[in-house]
């Protein structure tokens, strides 16, 4: 399941291709596999590497190898929804970024977060779990940029870290890292990481709502994004049983994720995709049934190449046959 990351994660992808004179960040995001319509939608899931590669497409095309970090500030903390009110209510900045570590799993299974205390310093690390990603580097300063964001909402606009490092290569200009962060930043380290000074750790949140705190972890303590992503293949299935598209290998071509990585992640969410399929067809069937649509044109309607198969299907799901589904479904629409 790490292979996906909440639609928020190219929040302002579009805005910021057209002021870098961009001409259609949607044919970008289309070109990777990504829909355009989830861009910046928390609700909807997409896939990782297909984010990090329209983002990496997006600084090549445009010339602007820092596009990752400039995605990242004009984002914020709002990409990160509920996690997001973590981070402002918290009872003190230890307990925020703890808190983020504890439940950014449900923005990105694959983003991982810890905070070591050390002597010196305290060091806030990030790492993408994703295997043989592309731009990896164009994705982890945008992190970063992030976590920049909430450290600054925190501790001030002028909190400046103790140093910075990452595991990739500069690929920007050093005076672009140094306007981004205020601090020495170093290349080719074990880690990306943010060092503060451990004294700020303790440091409380003003404005902090408690209650909102509150409210905010028993929503993300019931989340399941294997859940939401079984929900999401449910949602694109029926848009494409529709026009009798609705196979497995075309709901993962849409997702930009191999077949098998689509049903190891729906059996980790407790069903499969041919679970899935029958209960959205038999759905649809009642729908249809509903319309006095003949039995033909809805078994044509629900991706089955012979009548009888739907007949089969139908008396499977209410014990009844088309015909009589039909009846008593109409006479339910009459009573209405």
């Amino acid at each position: 399941m790490a292979n996906v990351t909440r639609g928020t994660a190219l929040f302002k992808f579009a805005e910021l291709v057209s002021s870098l004179g961009g001409e259609d960040a949607a044919a970008l995001m289309r070109a990777h596999g990504v829909d355009p319509e989830a861009a910046g939608d928390y609700e909807r899931f997409i896939s990782y590497p297909a984010v990090t590669a329209v983002i990496g497409a997006a600084a090549q095309e445009l010339d602007c190898p820092d596009f990752g970090m400039r995605l990242g500030r004009r984002q914020g903390i709002e990409i990160l929804g509920p996690v997001a009110v973590i981070i402002r209510h918290s009872a003190t900045v230890a307990d925020a970024i703890e808190g983020v570590t504890r439940y950014l799993h449900n923005c990105a299974p694959a983003d991982v977060t810890e905070l070591r205390r050390e002597p010196r310093a305290a060091v806030f690390t990030f790492a993408i779990t994703v295997r043989q990603l592309p731009h990896r580097d164009q994705m982890v300063e945008k992190s970063l940029c992030t976590s920049m964001a909430a450290l600054r909402l925190m501790l001030g606009d002028d909190f400046v870290p103790l140093r910075v490092t990452m595991q990739h290569r500069r690929i920007s200009p050093p005076e672009t890292y140094r306007e981004m962060f205020g601090c020495p930043v170093e290349f080719g380290c074990e880690l990306n990481s943010v060092h503060l000074p451990n004294h700020v750790l303790g440091r409380p949140i003003r404005g902090r709502d408690a209650a909102a705190l509150t409210l905010a972890e028993n929503y993300l303590a019931q989340v399941r994004p294997d859940r939401a992503f079984a929900d999401h293949v449910r949602e694109m299935t029926h848009k494409l049983l529709v026009v009798n598209q609705a196979s497995l290998v075309a709901i993962a071509r849409a997702m930009a994720l191999h077949p098998r990585v689509v049903q190891r992640r729906l059996a980790e969410a407790g069903t499969s995709f041919e679970e899935i399929l029958d209960d959205v067809r038999r759905t649809m069937a009642g729908r249809l049934a509903a319309t006095g649509m003949q039995a033909q044109q809805i078994a044509t309607m629900l991706g089955y190449s012979e009548q009888s198969s739907y007949a089969r299907a139908c008396r499977r799901w209410y014990g009844e046959s088309p015909r009589q589904l039909a009846a008593r479904r109409l006479a339910t629409e009459v009573s209405v």
